[in-house]
C-alpha cells in the first residue's frame, strides 16, 4: 500500500483539529444544554435536527460551487463561520437555549462548507487502496488528539467554565485556517451540477443505491446513539468530568484499532472484520440493556470504541471507493456526495425524532431499548457494508 501524499497528510491534520471542535459542539455543548435545562433532552435533540436539516440541503445548494468552483475558498469560509458560532456561544451564555434553531442552522451550514470540500479533496488525494490507510490513520490521529482534550473539557465544564472552554476552541479554528494554506488542489473545471442524473444512475447501479441506503441507516443510528451515550454517562456517573475521563479511555482503544486497521488491513479482508464486529456490537449492547451497571456500561463502550468503530471506518472507505468508481468520478462525484449527504442527514433527523418521541412519552426506561434497536441496525449496516465491499472488489478485479 502506497504512502500518503502531502495533501492527504494535511487533510488528516485539519480533520483532527476539527474533530476536537466537533467534540466540543456535539458532546460538551449537549452536556451544557442538559445542565442549564435540568436534563431536558428536547433542546439538544432540536439542535441536532436543525443542524442536519441545513447540512443536507446545504450540500445540494453548494453542489454547483463545489463542483465548478474553488473548493479551498469554500473550505476556508467554513472555518470563519465556525469561529462565529463559537463566539455566539461565548456571548449568549445561558441564553443560548433561546437561539437553538439559529445555532443549529449556522452549524449545519458550517459543516457543509467543511465536509463537502473535505470529502472531494480526500477522494482526489487518496486513489486506490491508499484510502484505507488514510481513514485508518485519520481515525487514529483523531483519537490521539482527543485523549487529553475531553479530560480538559470535562474539568472546565465541571468548574462551570464552559464559556472559557469555547474561547479556547476558537483558537483551533484559526489553526485549521492556517493549515488549509498548505493544501494545493487545482480549481475544478467540471461540467454543470445535475443532481437528477446521479439519482437516475443510482437506480441503475446497485453499488450506488446500496451505498445510499447504508448511509441512510447509518444516519439513523450513530449520531443519535452518541447522544444517548452522553445521557447515560451523565445519569450514571453524575459529572461531566467522568464524561471526559471515559471518553479519553475509549478514545485510546479507538486509536489502537484504527492504527492497526490503517497499517495492516487490505480491501479484500473486510469480510471477517465486519462479521466479528457486528456480532460483538449486538452482544455488547444486549448485555448492557439486560444488566445496566457501571461494568456493563464500560464493556458496552469498549465494544463501541473497537468493534463498532471498525464498522464506521469501513463505511467511510466504501463511501470514498464508490466516489472513485469510474461511473461516478468522471462526471458525478460532487452530485453523488451531495445525494449521499442528503440520505445521511434524513436518517439523522429520523434518529433524533425517535429520541424526542421517547422523551415526550416520559419513558426514560425506553431509552435502553432504543439503544438495543440501534445496535440491531448496526448489525444490518455491517451486513450491507459487506455486500457493498464485495461488489466494489468485484468491480476492481
Amino acid at each position: 500500500m502506497s504512502a500518503l501524499n502531502f495533501n492527504a497528510k494535511i487533510l488528516i491534520v485539519i480533520h483532527s483539529l476539527h474533530s476536537i471542535i466537533e467534540l466540543f459542539i456535539n458532546t460538551f455543548l449537549v452536556a451544557y444544554f442538559l445542565h442549564i435545562t435540568n436534563n431536558n433532552i428536547i433542546p439538544a435533540s432540536l439542535f441536532y435536527i436543525f443542524t442536519y436539516v441545513l447540512l443536507g440541503f446545504s450540500f445540494i445548494a453548494l453542489g454547483p460551487l463545489v463542483k465548478c468552483g474553488n473548493q479551498l475558498l469554500l473550505y476556508r469560509s467554513g472555518f470563519i463561520i465556525n469561529a462565529l458560532v463559537l463566539l455566539a456561544i461565548v456571548a449568549l451564555k445561558e441564553n443560548i437555549t433561546s437561539y437553538i434553531w439559529v445555532l443549529g442552522v449556522a452549524t449545519g451550514i458550517e459543516k457543509a462548507l467543511f465536509y463537502f470540500p473535505q470529502n472531494m479533496m480526500t477522494a482526489k488525494a487518496n486513489p486506490g487502496e491508499s484510502i484505507i490507510r488514510f481513514n485508518g490513520y485519520r481515525y487514529a490521529w483523531n483519537g490521539a488528539i482527543k485523549i487529553i482534550t475531553p479530560v480538559i473539557f470535562g474539568w472546565f465544564i465541571t468548574k462551570d467554565s464552559f464559556i472559557n472552554t469555547a474561547s479556547f476552541v476558537i483558537i483551533l479554528t484559526l489553526a485549521e485556517f492556517v493549515f488549509s494554506y498548505f493544501l494545493f488542489f487545482e480549481p475544478s473545471k467540471s461540467k454543470a451540477f445535475h443532481i437528477k442524473s446521479v439519482l437516475a444512475l443510482a437506480l441503475k447501479r446497485k453499488t450506488i443505491s446500496l451505498s445510499l441506503v447504508t448511509e441512510f441507516i447509518r444516519g439513523i443510528v450513530f449520531d443519535a446513539l452518541d447522544l444517548l451515550i452522553v445521557l447515560y454517562v451523565i445519569y450514571m456517573f453524575k459529572t461531566s468530568l467522568n464524561l471526559g475521563i471515559f471518553t479519553s479511555v475509549f478514545a485510546f482503544c479507538s486509536i489502537a484499532i484504527s492504527f492497526i486497521f490503517g497499517r495492516f488491513v487490505r480491501f479484500g479482508t473486510f469480510m471477517p472484520i465486519l462479521i466479528v464486529s457486528s456480532v460483538l456490537t449486538f452482544v455488547g449492547t444486549t448485555y448492557f440493556v439486560l444488566d445496566v451497571s457501571q461494568f456493563s456500561f464500560i464493556v458496552y463502550n469498549f465494544v463501541l470504541a473497537t468493534a463498532t468503530h471498525l464498522i464506521r471506518i469501513v463505511i467511510d472507505i466504501n463511501f470514498y471507493k464508490v466516489s472513485q468508481n469510474k461511473s461516478v468520478t468522471t462526471i458525478y462525484r460532487a452530485e453523488y456526495m451531495a445525494v449521499r449527504e442528503l440520505f445521511l442527514n434524513l436518517g439523522r433527523i429520523l434518529g433524533f425524532i425517535f429520541i424526542i418521541t421517547v422523551s415526550l412519552l416520559g419513558c426514560d426506561e425506553m431509552l435502553k431499548y432504543l439503544i438495543l434497536i440501534f445496535s440491531g441496525l448496526i448489525v444490518l449496516i455491517g451486513y450491507m457494508s459487506l455486500a457493498l465491499s464485495n461488489r466494489l472488489i468485484a468491480k476492481s478485479l
